[in-house]
Order: structure tokens, then C-alpha cells, then sequence
């Protein structure tokens, strides 16, 4: 499968939860607390290359990718995500400068379950949701263990290693996830006709 079509499909993944997330979070009311943006301040956030791979294509399509990974390889002095910004600016819906293209992890966190002992799902969400929301945290764990329409990690991230087991099993440092989905667009592309991109200024 070229590469163009790994994205597509995990693409396709995002957008089929995408629609689970938000009818979850509107049949319970669960939402992310205004103006946080802990999560991604988390130093230890582990993720897949595969799940980066529509983010490192698009800054391949934009022309940007080499500066990127060179940025990536260069700068040790920072565990975080390469894609926050840790001021909002005006008009920004959040932290994420690349939020179109953000991972499975960050998609799933706070709206999703995952499955305990006895196969019992248990809602996984942050400690300002559970503080701020409780009310909705509340409901969303009836809605958990009474309805198996709900966002589950372990059924997306094997989706996720159906698409690619090589790029879709491991778990990197998000830095180092990123930075390897990079050197695969960029491998990749190395003996091949790149798509056509415009190159960013």
C-alpha cells in the first residue's frame, strides 16, 4: 500500500470516530474544559507513527517536512508536542497549531473508554473534566456501562494496525513518533514522484 493510501486510510479512521466522538459527547454532555490544554502539556504522551503519518504527508505537501524532522533531530531540549503552541492566539480553537491532523491519542483522550478487568469499559477523561464536569462525567459513565455505542481505544487502535502492523503497534515519545513518520513520507518520496505541494514561504 503506497503511502498516499495508508493516509487515506487512517483518515477514514478519524472521520468514522470523529462521528462517534461527537455523538458521544452530545449524548452526555462531555466537553473539554475552555482555555486547558493539559493534556498536551504532558511530557510522557506516547503515540504511533502510523497515526502521524496524514500530519508528516501534509508537511511533505506543503514542503516543510525536511525542516521539520531537521528541527525534530536537532532540538532535545523539549519532551512536548512539536504541534502545540502554548499561548492561544486569537481566534485559535486551542493549542494544537495542526489540529486538522492531530493523532488517534489526542483524538481519544478525555471522550473514550477503555476496557478493565472482566472486559468492564471505564470512561478515560482528565482530572479538570472530572472537576469542572462531573456532571457529565456522571452520565457519560451510565452511558458507558449501559450502551456500546461509545468511542473505545483498543477497537481504534487496532484499526489502526490493520492499516500498517510495522507503523501502527509501537509506541513512541510523540517528539520521536512524529519524527519518524517524517523519515517515512520522506523515504518514501526520495526515489518516487512526490504528490504535487505548494511550498510555504
Amino acid at each position: 500500500m503506497s503511502i498516499y493510501h495508508k493516509v487515506r486510510a487512517v483518515d477514514r479512521m478519524f472521520y468514522q470516530l470523529e462521528k462517534e466522538l461527537g455523538s458521544f459527547q452530545k449524548s452526555t454532555g462531555l466537553g473539554c474544559v475552555a482555555n486547558c490544554g493539559n493534556c498536551c502539556l504532558k511530557p510522557d504522551i506516547n503515540a504511533t507513527v502510523l497515526e502521524f503519518l496524514p500530519l508528516a504527508y501534509h508537511l511533505f505537501k506543503q514542503g516543510v517536512a525536511e525542516t521539520w524532522l531537521q528541527d525534530l533531530e536537532q532540538d532535545t531540549s523539549t519532551k512536548l508536542c512539536p504541534v502545540l503552541n502554548k499561548l492561544i492566539a486569537p481566534g485559535a480553537k486551542g493549542f494544537c497549531s495542526e489540529y486538522a491532523h492531530r493523532g488517534l491519542i489526542c483524538r481519544l483522550f478525555g471522550f473514550s473508554a477503555m476496557l478493565h478487568k472482566n472486559n468492564t469499559p471505564t470512561l478515560v477523561t482528565c482530572k479538570p473534566i472530572k472537576e469542572q464536569k462531573p456532571q457529565a462525567v456522571a452520565i457519560a459513565n451510565i452511558h458507558i456501562s449501559s450502551n456500546k455505542n461509545y468511542p473505545l481505544i483498543s477497537k481504534y487502535y487496532m484499526q489502526l494496525r490493520s492499516i500498517d502492523e510495522s507503523l501502527g503497534a509501537e509506541l513512541f515519545p510523540i517528539r520521536i513518533a512524529i519524527a519518524k513518520a517524517l523519515q517515512v513520507v520522506l523515504g518514501y518520496y526520495a526515489y518516487r514522484r512526490p504528490p504535487r505541494y505548494k511550498k510555504v514561504a
